[in-house]
């Protein structure tokens, strides 16, 4: 039944990652017809940024809502909201003040000129504008996942996913630069702006907000979510940003751009099995209090992994030749031997993933911080060490080994932990 009812709800939310996913080939495909390979050097660094500010507007606390909402506190629900919205609007100011700080370097980090003034003012107000409506559009999401209402979750998605895809298509064909910027500000926007289709479960939601008043103690347990959320904007992509630097200094900027376009493969892959199964999956896991519940939703994640996620992974690597091409450019080919690396490193990450999901669910703030912090460092380290004796193979190879690492240790330390793979 946990399978059956379980596969319906990520099928369903999968279609609508799945043109998520068609939505960034589609991009990433412009982008290098219109501004070459270099160009996905400049989308990768400008999504990085941009994710780094959504996660310290308090995307973490997202994971948060819908804890507290669908388990412990369902009967305090308003004051949950509240909470969660407070310390959304406290990160979206630190946001601001931040961006506004360090605008000068970020613009040479994406190596805009001073001939691009324009560029720089247009980036500049719609990163506001974006983040504002990514507040929000997290407050209305989370109540509704909490809720398991899924499908207004996948309605709102599925409708703010094709406005997207058109608008990003047509701003980059007339607009270059400035339509590629639009692309990534773009999706928090019409999320939000998604919601406006079903004035009745707004109003739902609106009622429901003031039903109570202003609980500061609610604060504390969503505190967690926010610190994970702040860590995860730090760390990965820090190094990413970092990592696409030192590959541009050693290996040149062409290497670098093949290498963020296999890189990009990956991350589209993993986000389409997360995002698919984590609509029902963090709910589940975060209801479970026995070894052998826990076990029983872990394993329907691993099923789905196992049974969907590998055959198509390995589908993609015998098809790789004639998909390379179509994704970017005949081009890219030459740095094919990134694939089997970026694709054996994702099925790890998944697996990882499927498990270390507890560590949202069950709020293990500690053990979220030494994991990430640890997993980062290593990557990173790995990744240098590997660019500077093998080259731009070397960041693909670590993007694997570091998550074969990471498999080991969520599988030995969470299995002993809550003893899910135990004979009772």
């Amino acid at each position: 039944m946990i399978f059956s009812r379980g596969l319906g709800y990520s099928v369903l939310n999968g279609v609508v990652i799945l043109v998520r996913a068609i939505s960034a080939v589609i991009v990433n495909k412009l982008v290098v017809v219109f501004l070459g390979p270099s160009g996905l050097l400049f989308l990768g660094n400008l999504k990085n940024i941009y994710t780094i500010l959504q996660q310290i507007c308090g995307a973490g606390v997202y994971e948060g809502i819908v804890k507290y909402t669908s388990g412990e506190y369902r009967n305090r629900v308003s004051q949950v909201l509240q909470a969660g919205f407070s310390l959304m609007i406290i990160g979206l100011l630190i946001a601001a003040l931040l961006f506004g700080f360090f605008s000068s370097y970020i613009f040479e980090l994406l190596n805009l000129t001073q001939d691009e003034s324009s560029l720089k003012i247009w980036l500049s107000l719609g990163v506001a504008l974006s983040l504002i409506c990514f507040v929000f559009h997290n407050l209305l999401q989370s109540f509704f996942h909490g809720k398991m209402e899924y499908k207004m979750v996948v309605l709102t998605s599925a409708i703010s996913v094709m406005l997207t895809l058109i608008l990003s298509v047509l701003l980059i064909y007339f607009f270059g630069k400035k339509g590629v910027v639009a692309s990534v500000l773009l999706p928090s926007v019409l999320s939000f702006l998604s919601y406006s289709f079903f004035t009745k479960s707004t109003s739902q939601f609106l009622k429901i907000f003031k039903k109570s008043t202003f609980d500061i103690v609610m604060i504390k347990p969503l505190i967690s979510y926010t610190l994970m959320s702040v860590l995860a904007a730090i760390v990965f992509p820090s190094v990413l940003l970092f990592i696409r630097f030192f590959l541009t200094i050693n290996t040149g900027l062409e290497m670098a751009s093949y290498w963020e376009g296999y890189s990009k493969l990956s991350i589209f892959i993993s986000g389409l099995a997360i995002s698919s199964i984590s609509l029902y999956y963090l709910p589940k896991l975060s209801q479970t209090s026995t070894s052998l519940e826990i076990r029983s939703v872990i394993l329907w994640g691993l099923k789905f992994i196992l049974f969907i996620a590998v055959p198509s992974l390995v589908m993609l690597y015998f098809f790789g030749s004639r998909l390379i091409p179509l994704l970017y450019s005949d081009a890219f080919l030459s740095a094919f031997f990134l694939l089997k690396w970026e694709l054996l490193g994702t099925a790890l990450k998944l697996f990882s993933f499927a498990i270390s999901f507890l560590m949202i669910a069950k709020k293990m703030t500690k053990t979220f911080v030494v994991s990430e912090t640890f997993s980062g460092i290593f990557f990173l380290l790995l990744s240098l060490f590997l660019i500077k004796h093998i080259g731009v193979e070397g960041a693909s190879m670590a993007y694997a080994g570091t998550y074969f690492v990471y498999s080991i240790w969520v599988l030995v330390y969470f299995n002993r932990k809550f003893k899910f793979f135990g004979k009772n």
